[in-house]
């Protein structure tokens, strides 16, 4: 029993040590999060945000980094001061798809579970706006125009 025990904490650590790997850009998942509510975060700096951004979404201040990029402390800090459950969904995007899959891999290192990636800042736009375009045109169509006809104000000529 003592040796099954050992072998398990064994395995356990050794798959504890082993570097967390970022997950996958998946904009349409990103898109759908997005309309049900989710909490977005934009990576990218002041001016490319001030330039535009997702509709509701958080800048989170990338300045507190070490030199080497993204700051694990800093990002993680800044996310832990507006989600208190580690396993919520988050929608993050940056400037670059390879920025996004780095805060995506320092935010699962750090205990973040939720985080959705939808890459780069204009393609997740383009997302957002060509869902909308991509509403089937039945839902406009009206048979029998009868919304298009106005309404009679007096009675009929007879």
């Amino acid at each position: 029993m003592r040796h099954w025990i050992a072998a398990t904490l064994t395995a356990a650590a050794l798959l504890g040590s082993l570097p967390a790997q970022a997950g996958i850009i998946d904009v349409n998942r990103a898109v759908d999060e997005i309309r049900d509510g989710a909490l977005i975060l934009d990576l990218r700096n002041n001016s490319d945000f001030a330039a535009g951004n997702i509709h509701n979404s958080l800048q989170v201040d990338l300045t507190l980094e070490d030199g080497t990029g993204i700051s694990a402390e800093g990002l993680a800090y800044q996310l832990r001061l507006v989600v208190l459950d580690p396993n919520a969904t988050v929608v993050i995007y940056s400037d670059t798809n390879q920025h996004a899959l780095e805060a995506e891999d320092t935010l699962i290192r750090r205990g973040y579970f939720g985080i959705v990636n939808g890459g780069n800042y204009n393609e997740l736009r383009d997302a957002l706006f060509d869902h909308v375009e991509d509403t089937p045109t039945w839902v406009f169509d009206n048979d029998d125009d009868i919304a298009d006809q106005s309404t009679p104000t007096t009675a009929p000529i007879e």
